[in-house]
């Protein structure tokens, strides 16, 4: 952050009781080949991305959120075994509980294990609905484990990827959780690309059908910056928590599932007055699906547009990722380049 930047920050926070003075996080690189360095250029922001999963790897499952039916493992093992890899699945992952898979007690500790388990690099979710916030309040104290882990999944996910993007400084993957593989509920391009970036060693990845939605987002340029967010009802329920999303100088990415028109709005218009769109660099809005009137029409098309609208950044709309058919992965946390104008595109290289 240069001079300009940090003035820019202290003026718009002067209203504060108290300014929070952020510290850039001070790494020490693993070693080949278990970590890549994001490459330079792109932004100031420091991150590590891990290299190509091998052959018979291990990968941590947890299931934060909600639970499925317990026959849903052996479907897991069977995916894995294809991409030979090699799940660790707690044996308690499923119990009783009122909404979760688990308890509070036992789906943190299986969090906990996942996260400093030094035999594993990733941890993939099992399925979103309710619950990762819960598990928020008993890990904010934990210090951050000296090696980064990988988390993936969406949804109700987005909790997880929030606090480890900022907290931890870590990156993450906003891509499909095994429940929506397994059970085939997404398409097959779209766990070929997933493949393609965990064990092809997929460095970088270009979306070009991004379509702008105000004036600011028609104009040519390009913005070099952090990306971060994820499910729009998670993001609001992140407000006023000490795990609130910050996007100062960042992307950020929306998308939602299953909710009608005023209750999208009402959502974005709560962020707006919070001021969390402010000094953010520009908004892509991922699918927005479901959610239809009673009489089968839909609101959401013109609410996002209305939003987009009342906007001075670039607002653009990207779809095939969030809960449809379609769902690419999305890495979070990290800098990407978005180019906005006549041809607008998203790119990261990792």
């Amino acid at each position: 952050m240069n001079c300009g930047e940090v003035a820019e920050r202290l003026k718009a926070h002067a209203w504060k009781v108290c300014i929070r003075e952020t510290v850039s996080r001070v790494r020490i690189p693993l070693s080949p080949p278990l970590i890549r360095k994001a490459s330079s250029g792109t932004d100031s922001m420091s991150f590590l991305w891990p290299l190509p999963l091998k052959k018979n790897e291990n990968i941590d499952i947890i299931a934060p959120a909600f639970g499925y039916f317990p026959d849903i493992l052996a479907k897991i093992e069977t995916f894995f075994s294809s991409w030979n890899l090699c799940p660790l699945i707690p044996d308690d992952i499923f119990g009783i509980d009122v909404l979760c898979a688990q308890n509070d007690e036992i789906r943190f500790n299986h969090l906990y294990k996942a996260l400093h388990n030094e035999k594993s690099r990733y941890i993939w979710c099992l399925r979103g609905g309710y619950g990762s916030a819960r598990l928020l309040s008993l890990l904010k104290d934990v210090p951050a484990p000296a090696t980064p882990k990988f988390l993936i999944g969406s949804s109700d996910i987005t909790a997880l990827h929030i606090f480890l993007n900022q907290k931890w400084g870590w990156p993450s993957l906003h891509a499909a959780p095994l429940k929506t593989i397994v059970m085939n509920e997404i398409s097959a391009k779209s766990v070929l690309c997933l493949k393609d970036l965990l064990l092809g060693g997929q460095t970088n990845k270009k979306h070009d059908h991004l379509v702008p939605l105000n004036h600011t987002a028609c104009q040519s340029q390009s913005i070099h910056a952090p990306i971060i967010g994820g499910n729009l009802t998670l993001v609001e329920s992140g407000m006023g928590t000490f795990w609130q999303m910050d996007a100062f100088g960042k992307i950020i990415f929306l998308e939602e599932v299953d909710e009608r028109g005023y209750r999208i709005d009402r959502s974005l218009v709560h962020l707006s007055q919070a001021g969390i769109f402010d000094h953010a660099k520009a908004i892509i809005l991922g699918d927005f699906i479901g959610g239809e009137e009673k009489d089968g029409s839909s609101l959401i098309k013109p609410v996002l547009q209305r939003f987009a609208d009342s906007l001075s950044i670039p607002v653009l709309k990207m779809e095939g990722i969030g809960h449809g058919f379609d769902d690419s992965p999305l890495p979070l946390g990290v800098p990407i380049i978005l180019e906005t104008g006549s041809n607008p595109s998203l790119t990261y290289q990792l």
